[in-house]
C-alpha cells in the first residue's frame, strides 16, 4: 500500500461517507481558498494519483436512478488534467467555483473506501482543520 499524500488523504476522507462529491465542493472542503494557482495543481495532482491508484474515478453522467456513472480509469484521468480549465475563484466569496457547464463529481471506488476508512481511523474526521485551529 503506497503512502498517500495530504491532499490525496483528506480527498478519500470526505469521500468515506457520501461517496462522491464535485470538484468546486472538495477543493473548498479540503484547503482553505486562497486562489493561488498551486491549489488548482494539487488537486488534479491528488485526483490523477488517487485514480492511478484505483480509489477514485471521476463522474459526469448520471443512469436512471440518478447515480453517477463513473467514468474508465484513462478518461478520469483525462478529467482530472482538465480541472485548471473548470474552476475559477470567486474573490467575492472567496471560493473556488465552476467556470464552464462541465461539473465532474469525484466517485470513490471500493478499494478507495476501505482506504478511507483506514485514514479516517489513524487522523479523523478533518484533521487538518484542527490542526490550523493550534
Amino acid at each position: 500500500m503506497s503512502e498517500l499524500s495530504e491532499v490525496e488523504r483528506r480527498i478519500l476522507s470526505e469521500l468515506q461517507e457520501a461517496g462522491e462529491e464535485n470538484i468546486a465542493a472538495m477543493i473548498n472542503t479540503i484547503i482553505d481558498p486562497t486562489g493561488n494557482a498551486d491549489e488548482l495543481r494539487s488537486m488534479q495532482e491528488a485526483l490523477s494519483s488517487l485514480v492511478r491508484a484505483g480509489l477514485v474515478r471521476m463522474a459526469l453522467s448520471t443512469d436512471p436512478t440518478k447515480k453517477l456513472v463513473p467514468l474508465s480509469g484513462d478518461e478520469s484521468l483525462a478529467m482530472s488534467a482538465k480541472i485548471g480549465a473548470l474552476l475559477r475563484f470567486r474573490t467575492s466569496d472567496r471560493h473556488w467555483t465552476w467556470g464552464r457547464d462541465l461539473k465532474p463529481h469525484i466517485v470513490v471506488t471500493s478499494a478507495g473506501r476501505a482506504r478511507a476508512d483506514s485514514v479516517l481511523e489513524q487522523y479523523g474526521y478533518q484533521w487538518w482543520r484542527q490542526q490550523a485551529r493550534r
